[in-house]
Protein backbone atom coordinates (compact mmCIF):
# COMPACT_ATOMS: atom_id res chain seq x y z
CA UNK A 1 0.00 0.00 0.00
CA UNK A 2 1.33 3.41 -0.83
CA UNK A 3 2.21 5.43 1.98
CA UNK A 4 0.34 8.75 1.89
CA UNK A 5 2.30 11.75 2.17
CA UNK A 6 0.49 14.31 4.83
CA UNK A 7 -0.05 18.31 3.81
CA UNK A 8 1.97 19.84 6.23
CA UNK A 9 1.67 23.55 4.84
CA UNK A 10 -1.88 23.94 6.25
CA UNK A 11 -1.56 26.93 8.37
CA UNK A 12 -1.01 30.78 7.54
CA UNK A 13 0.72 33.15 9.37
CA UNK A 14 -2.21 34.58 10.61
CA UNK A 15 -3.40 31.11 11.95
CA UNK A 16 -0.15 30.31 13.81
CA UNK A 17 -0.50 33.70 15.72
CA UNK A 18 -3.85 33.57 16.38
CA UNK A 19 -3.40 30.34 18.20
CA UNK A 20 -0.22 31.58 20.00
CA UNK A 21 -1.78 34.74 21.57
CA UNK A 22 -5.28 32.83 22.38
CA UNK A 23 -2.93 30.27 24.35
CA UNK A 24 -1.69 33.23 26.91
CA UNK A 25 -3.97 32.42 28.89
CA UNK A 26 -3.81 28.94 29.90
CA UNK A 27 0.21 29.73 31.16
CA UNK A 28 -0.46 33.06 32.99
CA UNK A 29 -3.05 35.52 33.75
CA UNK A 30 -0.43 38.32 34.22
CA UNK A 31 0.21 38.77 31.11
CA UNK A 32 -2.52 41.05 29.68
CA UNK A 33 -1.64 43.24 27.04
CA UNK A 34 -2.03 41.65 23.62
CA UNK A 35 -1.24 44.78 21.45
CA UNK A 36 1.09 44.89 18.69
CA UNK A 37 3.10 47.27 20.38
CA UNK A 38 3.50 44.71 23.52
CA UNK A 39 7.34 43.16 23.10
CA UNK A 40 5.62 40.33 23.88
CA UNK A 41 3.59 39.86 21.42
CA UNK A 42 6.17 40.70 18.81
CA UNK A 43 8.31 38.34 19.70
CA UNK A 44 5.15 35.72 19.49
CA UNK A 45 4.74 36.97 15.46
CA UNK A 46 8.24 36.53 15.19
CA UNK A 47 7.75 33.02 16.26
CA UNK A 48 4.64 32.33 14.16
CA UNK A 49 6.73 33.77 10.96
CA UNK A 50 9.44 31.36 11.50
CA UNK A 51 6.58 28.43 11.52
CA UNK A 52 4.79 29.25 9.03
CA UNK A 53 8.37 29.05 6.88
CA UNK A 54 9.26 25.97 8.37
CA UNK A 55 6.28 24.20 7.31
CA UNK A 56 6.23 25.55 3.91
CA UNK A 57 9.82 24.35 3.49
CA UNK A 58 8.69 20.75 5.17
CA UNK A 59 6.14 20.26 2.89
CA UNK A 60 8.27 20.86 0.10
CA UNK A 61 11.35 18.90 0.43
CA UNK A 62 12.96 17.74 -3.05
CA UNK A 63 13.67 13.99 -3.98
CA UNK A 64 16.92 14.61 -3.98
CA UNK A 65 17.01 14.81 0.21
CA UNK A 66 14.79 11.16 0.37
CA UNK A 67 17.38 9.60 -2.31
CA UNK A 68 20.19 10.92 0.25
CA UNK A 69 18.82 9.22 3.26
CA UNK A 70 17.86 6.47 1.40
CA UNK A 71 21.79 6.25 0.50
CA UNK A 72 22.51 7.13 4.00
CA UNK A 73 20.24 4.10 5.11
CA UNK A 74 21.24 1.74 3.00
CA UNK A 75 25.70 2.54 3.10
CA UNK A 76 26.10 3.47 -0.06
CA UNK A 77 26.20 6.23 -3.46
CA UNK A 78 26.94 4.85 -6.44
CA UNK A 79 26.82 2.10 -8.37
CA UNK A 80 30.19 0.85 -7.64
CA UNK A 81 29.73 1.12 -4.35
CA UNK A 82 26.41 -0.45 -4.29
CA UNK A 83 27.36 -3.70 -6.17
CA UNK A 84 30.18 -4.16 -4.27
CA UNK A 85 27.89 -4.49 -0.94
CA UNK A 86 25.76 -6.96 -3.14
CA UNK A 87 28.63 -9.40 -3.76
CA UNK A 88 28.78 -10.13 -0.13
CA UNK A 89 27.05 -13.32 0.14
CA UNK A 90 26.27 -12.95 3.58
CA UNK A 91 24.61 -9.58 3.49
CA UNK A 92 20.93 -9.03 5.04
CA UNK A 93 18.19 -10.06 2.63
CA UNK A 94 16.45 -6.94 3.90
CA UNK A 95 19.99 -4.75 2.79
CA UNK A 96 19.94 -6.44 -0.82
CA UNK A 97 16.73 -5.20 -1.32
CA UNK A 98 17.24 -1.49 -0.64
CA UNK A 99 20.20 -1.59 -2.46
CA UNK A 100 18.95 -3.09 -5.37
CA UNK A 101 16.08 -0.67 -4.92
CA UNK A 102 18.66 2.10 -4.66
CA UNK A 103 20.64 0.89 -7.99
CA UNK A 104 17.72 1.35 -9.84
CA UNK A 105 17.31 5.01 -9.08
CA UNK A 106 21.17 5.70 -9.33
CA UNK A 107 20.82 4.23 -12.95
CA UNK A 108 18.70 6.78 -13.81
CA UNK A 109 15.14 5.39 -13.34
CA UNK A 110 13.05 7.40 -11.20
CA UNK A 111 11.16 6.49 -7.76
CA UNK A 112 8.19 8.38 -6.15
CA UNK A 113 8.47 9.86 -2.77
CA UNK A 114 6.36 7.01 -1.05
CA UNK A 115 8.13 4.29 -2.44
CA UNK A 116 11.26 5.52 -1.59
CA UNK A 117 9.93 6.18 1.96
CA UNK A 118 8.81 2.35 2.05
CA UNK A 119 11.75 1.23 1.62
CA UNK A 120 13.82 2.98 3.69
CA UNK A 121 11.27 2.20 6.69
CA UNK A 122 11.45 -1.55 5.70
CA UNK A 123 14.97 -1.99 6.29
CA UNK A 124 15.07 0.48 9.18
CA UNK A 125 12.62 -1.94 10.67
CA UNK A 126 13.79 -5.67 9.58
CA UNK A 127 15.03 -7.96 12.08
CA UNK A 128 19.11 -7.66 12.20
CA UNK A 129 19.89 -9.15 15.88
CA UNK A 130 19.10 -12.24 17.08
CA UNK A 131 18.10 -12.60 20.88
CA UNK A 132 15.08 -14.73 20.87
CA UNK A 133 13.71 -18.16 19.68
CA UNK A 134 11.94 -16.37 16.83
CA UNK A 135 14.46 -14.18 15.89
CA UNK A 136 16.74 -17.35 15.32
CA UNK A 137 13.87 -19.17 13.44
CA UNK A 138 12.88 -16.24 11.02
CA UNK A 139 16.86 -15.13 10.79
CA UNK A 140 17.81 -19.11 9.77
CA UNK A 141 14.89 -19.16 7.46
CA UNK A 142 15.93 -15.95 6.11
CA UNK A 143 19.57 -17.43 5.41
CA UNK A 144 18.35 -20.59 3.90
CA UNK A 145 16.48 -18.84 1.09
CA UNK A 146 19.22 -16.67 0.01
CA UNK A 147 21.28 -20.23 0.01
CA UNK A 148 18.27 -21.37 -2.61
CA UNK A 149 17.38 -23.91 -0.06
CA UNK A 150 13.85 -23.99 0.76
CA UNK A 151 14.02 -24.76 4.51
CA UNK A 152 9.83 -25.16 5.54
CA UNK A 153 10.86 -25.50 9.36
CA UNK A 154 13.74 -24.19 11.59
CA UNK A 155 13.54 -25.53 15.47
CA UNK A 156 15.44 -23.52 18.28
CA UNK A 157 16.59 -25.25 21.47
CA UNK A 158 18.36 -25.14 24.26
CA UNK A 159 21.12 -28.34 23.87
CA UNK A 160 21.29 -31.20 26.20
CA UNK A 161 24.27 -29.80 28.60
CA UNK A 162 22.65 -26.12 27.90
CA UNK A 163 25.97 -24.62 26.18
CA UNK A 164 24.55 -23.53 23.80
CA UNK A 165 21.97 -22.71 21.29
CA UNK A 166 20.70 -25.24 18.34
CA UNK A 167 19.14 -24.48 15.49
CA UNK A 168 17.64 -27.60 13.35
CA UNK A 169 16.96 -27.63 9.85
CA UNK A 170 14.19 -29.00 7.73
CA UNK A 171 14.56 -28.87 3.87
CA UNK A 172 11.17 -28.30 2.26
CA UNK A 173 12.28 -31.21 0.59
CA UNK A 174 13.27 -33.75 3.53
CA UNK A 175 12.34 -36.40 2.42
CA UNK A 176 14.91 -36.24 -0.86
CA UNK A 177 17.80 -35.57 1.64
CA UNK A 178 16.96 -38.74 3.78
CA UNK A 179 16.52 -40.73 0.59
CA UNK A 180 20.04 -39.76 -0.72
CA UNK A 181 22.90 -41.69 0.00
CA UNK A 182 24.61 -41.16 3.08
CA UNK A 183 27.97 -39.23 1.94
CA UNK A 184 26.03 -36.67 -0.59
CA UNK A 185 23.43 -36.29 2.25
CA UNK A 186 26.15 -35.31 5.08
CA UNK A 187 27.92 -33.12 1.89
CA UNK A 188 24.20 -31.27 1.62
CA UNK A 189 23.33 -30.69 5.17
CA UNK A 190 27.26 -29.48 5.89
CA UNK A 191 27.28 -27.20 3.49
CA UNK A 192 23.56 -25.40 4.30
CA UNK A 193 24.37 -25.59 8.04
CA UNK A 194 27.57 -23.59 6.97
CA UNK A 195 26.18 -21.29 5.33
CA UNK A 196 23.30 -20.56 8.35
CA UNK A 197 26.29 -20.76 11.14
CA UNK A 198 27.80 -17.66 9.33
CA UNK A 199 25.38 -15.94 8.64
CA UNK A 200 23.66 -16.08 11.91
CA UNK A 201 27.32 -16.11 13.81
CA UNK A 202 27.52 -11.82 13.50
CA UNK A 203 24.50 -11.57 14.87
CA UNK A 204 24.43 -13.26 17.70
CA UNK A 205 24.89 -11.41 21.36
CA UNK A 206 28.83 -11.90 22.68
CA UNK A 207 28.94 -15.07 24.45
CA UNK A 208 25.90 -16.83 22.46
CA UNK A 209 27.77 -20.07 21.19
CA UNK A 210 25.01 -21.84 18.44
CA UNK A 211 25.07 -25.13 16.35
CA UNK A 212 23.20 -25.41 13.01
CA UNK A 213 22.65 -29.24 12.67
CA UNK A 214 20.49 -30.80 10.73
CA UNK A 215 17.01 -33.12 12.16
CA UNK A 216 17.75 -36.47 13.92
CA UNK A 217 15.01 -39.33 13.27
CA UNK A 218 13.85 -41.82 15.19
CA UNK A 219 12.98 -45.14 13.34
CA UNK A 220 9.18 -46.35 14.13
CA UNK A 221 6.89 -49.44 13.04
CA UNK A 222 3.66 -49.48 13.65
CA UNK A 223 1.19 -52.26 13.84
CA UNK A 224 -2.74 -51.59 14.54
CA UNK A 225 -5.15 -53.75 14.63
CA UNK A 226 -8.43 -52.30 14.49
CA UNK A 227 -12.59 -53.00 14.04
CA UNK A 228 -14.90 -50.50 12.15
CA UNK A 229 -18.44 -50.70 11.39
CA UNK A 230 -20.59 -52.79 9.40
CA UNK A 231 -21.17 -50.06 7.19
CA UNK A 232 -17.39 -49.05 6.51
CA UNK A 233 -15.56 -49.99 3.72
CA UNK A 234 -12.28 -52.08 5.07
CA UNK A 235 -10.54 -50.49 2.27
CA UNK A 236 -10.75 -47.39 2.57
CA UNK A 237 -10.65 -47.54 6.55
CA UNK A 238 -7.17 -48.87 6.21
CA UNK A 239 -5.99 -46.04 4.17
CA UNK A 240 -7.57 -43.26 6.04
CA UNK A 241 -6.34 -44.51 9.12
CA UNK A 242 -2.75 -44.65 7.48
CA UNK A 243 -3.06 -41.18 6.31
CA UNK A 244 -4.11 -39.72 9.66
CA UNK A 245 -1.34 -41.08 11.72
CA UNK A 246 1.22 -40.31 9.08
CA UNK A 247 -0.16 -36.70 8.92
CA UNK A 248 -0.13 -36.65 12.58
CA UNK A 249 3.50 -37.33 12.38
CA UNK A 250 4.68 -35.19 10.16
CA UNK A 251 7.70 -32.92 10.89
CA UNK A 252 5.93 -30.26 9.20
CA UNK A 253 2.12 -30.34 9.75
CA UNK A 254 2.08 -32.76 12.61
CA UNK A 255 1.37 -32.41 16.33
CA UNK A 256 -1.61 -31.41 18.57
CA UNK A 257 -0.96 -27.70 17.23
CA UNK A 258 -0.75 -28.98 13.58
CA UNK A 259 2.82 -26.77 13.19
CA UNK A 260 4.73 -30.34 13.25
CA UNK A 261 5.85 -33.10 15.23
CA UNK A 262 7.28 -31.41 18.48
CA UNK A 263 11.47 -32.21 18.48
CA UNK A 264 12.24 -35.07 21.22
CA UNK A 265 8.71 -35.93 22.08
CA UNK A 266 7.78 -38.83 22.85
CA UNK A 267 5.28 -40.89 21.25
CA UNK A 268 2.62 -43.07 23.69
CA UNK A 269 0.24 -45.93 22.12
CA UNK A 270 -2.52 -43.75 23.38
CA UNK A 271 -2.08 -41.08 21.40
CA UNK A 272 -2.30 -42.87 18.49
CA UNK A 273 -5.47 -44.83 19.48
CA UNK A 274 -7.03 -41.36 19.89
CA UNK A 275 -6.01 -40.45 16.25
CA UNK A 276 -6.96 -43.67 14.91
CA UNK A 277 -10.90 -43.46 17.03
CA UNK A 278 -11.57 -40.06 15.16
CA UNK A 279 -10.96 -41.14 11.76
CA UNK A 280 -14.57 -41.99 10.63
CA UNK A 281 -15.78 -45.46 10.33
CA UNK A 282 -13.69 -47.14 13.05
CA UNK A 283 -15.72 -48.21 15.65
CA UNK A 284 -12.62 -49.06 18.21
CA UNK A 285 -9.06 -49.84 18.62
CA UNK A 286 -7.64 -53.67 19.40
CA UNK A 287 -4.28 -53.33 19.83
CA UNK A 288 -1.05 -50.93 18.79
CA UNK A 289 2.24 -52.26 19.01
CA UNK A 290 5.40 -50.32 18.74
CA UNK A 291 8.79 -51.83 17.41
CA UNK A 292 7.07 -55.12 17.51
CA UNK A 293 7.29 -54.70 21.30
CA UNK A 294 4.04 -55.42 22.87
CA UNK A 295 5.08 -54.02 25.96
CA UNK A 296 6.44 -50.80 24.82
CA UNK A 297 3.65 -47.84 25.73
CA UNK A 298 5.85 -45.21 25.04
CA UNK A 299 7.93 -44.81 22.52
CA UNK A 300 11.37 -42.61 22.99
CA UNK A 301 11.90 -40.48 20.29
CA UNK A 302 15.91 -38.70 19.63
CA UNK A 303 13.92 -35.79 17.31
CA UNK A 304 11.43 -36.70 14.66
CA UNK A 305 9.51 -39.29 13.85
CA UNK A 306 10.00 -41.48 11.12
CA UNK A 307 7.77 -44.37 9.69
CA UNK A 308 9.54 -47.01 9.01
CA UNK A 309 6.44 -49.40 8.74
CA UNK A 310 3.15 -48.79 9.18
CA UNK A 311 0.49 -52.02 8.91
CA UNK A 312 -3.25 -51.88 9.90
CA UNK A 313 -5.02 -54.96 10.15
CA UNK A 314 -8.88 -53.91 9.97
CA UNK A 315 -12.25 -56.03 10.54
CA UNK A 316 -15.39 -55.59 10.82
CA UNK A 317 -17.83 -55.44 14.44
CA UNK A 318 -19.99 -58.59 15.39
CA UNK A 319 -23.59 -58.23 14.01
Amino acid sequence: MVIQLPNLDTKTYEEISEEMVASIPKYTDRWTNHNPSDPGITILEMLSWIAEATLYRMNRVPNESYVNFLRLVAGASGIDEIEKLLKDPHSDKCHRNVLEFLKEIEEGNEKPIPDIKREALLFLNSRYRAITEDDFCQLAAEATDMFGVEVRRVIVEKALDESKVEIILIPGEWKQYEELAESEKQSRYKELTGYVMDYLNPRTLIGTKIKVKQPVYSDVSIDLEIVCHQYAIAEKIEADTKNRILQHLDPFVGGDERTGWPYRRSLSIYEIAQVVEETEGVKQVESIVFDGNKKLKIKPINGLIKVDSLNVEVGKEEK
